[in-house]
């Protein structure tokens, strides 16, 4: 069988391609394939990337890609039909996947499962502004103007976070595909991170799978995420450079630098929920008929004063002093 994991982002998708690139072994053990093809970029199989690029050259209609590679994604399935056999990459998410199923997958045909993480749709919202601030897409001060655009395309734009449409396109796609959507909530996931979880769904015991040493990354609190992304390219930070500054003020360990829950206010977060648990109620009945809502209805308290308190001016002189010092200390 072929399993096609589309994330979503935010859902634990890069440690999972991480566990599952660096673990061949103990994947082959119980009948799991990592497909190789879609991940060496050309290059052959001694320099494996983590995640399918494929769904970058679908993106780019397959103009960079070697009018081999259909042939070689389908001699490896080939090899390995009697297993588990899986391509990842969150770019998936969202995405008309026609051209991937005409170009590489009919042909070979086979059952195709994909395997979705869905995320609290305001954790979702925090996550990506976080992102794209420590990307440097965001400017310090536009947290008032993301969240408002993120709102009224919520009220405006019926197929926004709307599952359910997304499912169903998926089947006009694909012929016959079975869509196995889990809910990313760490209390509820088997073992109690994504890894553990996918290894349960193919049929692993999560207390055999050898999980990574190091911990997940805490969340750095909205300002730090802002401070990263003011180091731009023009001042020679470019996406790489400011992921070492990110991890490096995470290794400091400064309970100042860390914040949960810091970018929606209580009242945006319970008008977000609301609205895309109303939009998404079908697709939960059809997939989680047990449920009465798809995610808790607890709200998400944050661990520090609410975005826009007095002392916000003062925290971001801190953090970006933080950063400073990392800076200059050269880590």
């Amino acid at each position: 069988m072929l399993w096609i994991h589309i994330g979503m982002p935010k859902t634990g998708t890069t440690a999972l391609q991480g566990f599952l690139h660096s673990n061949p072994d103990f994947l082959a053990s119980h009948g799991i394939r990592y497909l190789a093809s879609g991940r060496d970029r050309g290059t052959g199989v001694g320099q494996l990337i983590c995640h399918n690029a494929m769904a970058v050259d679908m993106s780019r209609n397959w103009s960079h890609t070697p009018d081999s590679q259909p042939q070689a994604f389908r001699a490896e399935y080939d090899r390995h039909r009697d297993e588990h056999c899986i391509i990842s990459s969150e770019m998936f998410f969202g995405r008309d996947l026609s051209s991937l199923y005409e170009r590489v997958i009919a042909p070979m045909q086979t059952e195709v499962t994909i395997l979705v993480y869905l995320r609290r749709f305001d954790d979702f919202i925090e996550a990506d502004y976080k992102q794209r601030a420590k990307n440097g897409r965001l400017i310090g001060g536009q947290v008032d103007a993301f969240v408002r655009e993120r709102i009224e395309r919520i009220e405006t734009d019926p197929e926004y976070l709307n599952f359910g449409t997304l499912f169903d396109r998926i089947r006009d796609t694909i012929p016959d595909v079975r869509i196995l959507p889990r809910l990313y909530l760490r209390e509820e996931m088997t073992g109690g991170n994504v890894i553990t979880d996918v290894m349960s769904v193919l049929g692993v015991p999560s207390d055999t799978v050898p999980l990574p040493e190091t911990n997940a990354n805490r969340s750095l609190s909205r300002l730090a995420s802002e401070a990263i992304g003011l180091f731009d390219p023009t001042l020679g930070f470019d996406k790489k450079r400011r992921r070492r500054l990110a991890r490096a003020l995470q290794a400091m360990e400064d309970p100042r630098l860390f914040r949960r829950n810091d970018v929606l206010t209580t009242s945006e977060r319970k008008s977000i929920c609301d609205l895309l648990e109303k939009r998404n109620a079908d697709m939960r009945k059809a997939f989680f008929p047990t449920r009465r809502k798809l995610f808790p209805t607890s709200g998400r308290k944050p661990t520090g004063p609410e975005r826009g308190h007095p002392d916000e001016l003062a925290e971001f002189q801190y953090v970006m002093q933080a950063a400073l010092r990392v800076i200059s200390e050269g880590r």
